[in-house]
């Protein structure tokens, strides 16, 4: 580690080291996440004033329409507040998603031609280790509940393993997903026995970290990873042989973990059976339902930065009003009485409930019971003030679509650069089409774990590839 550190000017240290300590926080707590981008951002402005005298990198500076596009998602949440109601609420949101432009400037303006591949990689297993800690440390405790306090084994699952403080088991999933990437990277990539050995059983960890987390777009995800993976090692690095073998290994390991682990992948066969039953749904669909109505009449400007949870609310709301209608006040009330507050489908003994129920009021129980798990899901977005689950509609609900082309930037300009510069990079590829995946099922950018992660990652993978590593550029 000492040997990362040399031939670098002081502020560069420092700044590496912010970079290392933020990589490490970024798993464990998005306010330690949040004070290690702070630290980085006060580190790379000392060292634009004080080292490089506000002198640039020429490198850099080629690619400032990239990073001015990247900056510009949270100029447009800033021009959302001049249409929007709810300023509390959307200065909240501005303040929340700084990251869009403190990440793209520090990346600009702080000459990062020191972040050699090996830095880069440093920062990378320190990532690593932060996702190996966070998962011993939880592990740990849920070992000792089931073992001195009496827990079951469903402890070891899901939100039950998050227990010191909750962490939304998606965004582990995408945290261990990235882990995994790295340590495959480095297993083929570097040449010592102890560290494959190291990244091999450190992948094997994340591996069942992310089976663990039974978040459906987690695990879904993890299998898009592990074909990458193998395209990778089979048609890029053209180790045919290892990768018939490696590739076998991953069919294996997916199996296996089937057969482990099955309250894991559970989650994904009953949401098929739900969605393909008459009487259930999937509450993310419900939710779509509720909130569509919204998307067509905003999706030119959105309904603005502050009000996009109020408005979400008023969908739901008018949503609700119409199974009402269909349903009969009296029978919204019996309802409400059995189901609570539950989200999860409702049992056959409830819906029999209800069905009797019906016929005693007079109603046609096929069609209460019909609308039964919308209105319970519907209802439950209601009471917990559920977003859009998904980052592109959550992104036109609240600026509408220039707001969405420019999150779409994020995925494209890499695109477009891989295919002008004949570079492909499989780690930032992976990367990018792991948050787009999730962002089809999470609103990833509405949290700081989400947020945060992102920005930094994809501004350093960036500039690994298109910046440092690419001569046709740095000429």
């Amino acid at each position: 580690m000492q040997a990362l550190f040399k031939d670098i000017k002081p502020f560069e240290k420092l700044e590496f080291a912010a970079m290392l300590a933020l990589a490490l926080a970024i798993p464990f707590h998005w306010f330690a996440a949040q004070v290690g981008e702070a630290l980085l951002l006060v580190c790379a402005f000392l060292k634009v004033v004080f080292e490089q005298k506000f002198h640039w990198n020429k490198a850099q500076m080629k690619y400032k329409w990239v990073y001015i596009i990247y900056a510009s998602t949270w100029l447009m949440y800033l021009i959302g507040m001049l249409y929007t109601d709810n300023h509390g609420f959307g200065w909240i949101q501005v303040s929340k998603k700084l990251g869009f432009l403190i990440f793209p400037a520090i990346f600009l303006f702080s000459d990062m031609s020191y972040l050699s591949k090996d830095r880069i990689k440093a920062i990378g297993k320190v990532f690593v280790a932060g996702c190996l800690l966070f998962f011993f440390m939880n592990m740990g405790y849920a070992l000792y509940d089931v073992l001195f306090n009496g827990a079951t084994n469903e402890r070891f699952f899901d939100q039950g393993l998050m227990k010191l403080y909750y962490v939304q088991h998606s965004y582990v999933a995408m945290y261990a997903g990235l882990g995994m990437m790295f340590c495959f990277v480095e297993i083929f990539e570097n040449n010592s026995r102890k560290v494959k050995i190291f990244n091999i059983i450190a992948y094997v960890l994340l591996f069942v970290l992310s089976i663990l987390m039974r978040s459906r777009a987690g695990l879904l995800c993890l299998a898009i990873l592990l074909v990458l993976q193998w395209i990778w090692l089979f048609f890029i690095m053209k180790k045919k042989k290892t990768g018939l073998i490696i590739g076998g290994l991953l069919v294996a390991a997916m199996a296996g973990s089937i057969v482990l682990f099955p309250q894991s992948y559970k989650r994904i066969s009953s949401t098929v059976k739900e969605i393909s039953s008459e009487y259930s749904s999937d509450h993310r669909l419900v939710q779509f339902k509720g909130y569509r109505k919204l998307l067509k009449e905003h999706w030119l400007f959105g309904v603005g930065t502050g009000d996009r949870t109020d408005m979400t609310q008023q969908s739901y709301y008018d949503y609700k009003d119409g199974i009402v209608e269909i349903i009969g006040e009296d029978m919204a009330v019996v309802i409400d009485q059995v189901i609570d507050n539950q989200w999860y489908e409702p049992s056959s003994s409830m819906r029999d409930y209800i069905y009797r129920k019906a016929e005693l009021m007079g109603k046609d129980p096929e069609v209460v019971t019909g609308q039964l798990v919308e209105y319970q899901f519907i209802r439950y977005a209601i009471d917990r003030e559920i977003n859009a689950h998904n980052m592109f509609f959550e992104t036109i609900i609240s600026i509408g679509i220039i707001g969405l082309l420019l999150l779409l930037a994020y995925f494209v300009i890499p695109l477009v650069l891989w295919i002008k510069t004949k570079r492909f990079d499989m780690l930032y590829f992976s990367f990018l089409i792991m948050i787009a995946f999730n962002m089809m099922f999470e609103s990833v950018f509405e949290v700081q774990m989400g947020i945060i992660f992102f920005c930094f990652f994809n501004m350093l993978f960036f500039t690994k590839v298109f910046v440092n590593d690419n001569p046709k550029i740095t000429e």
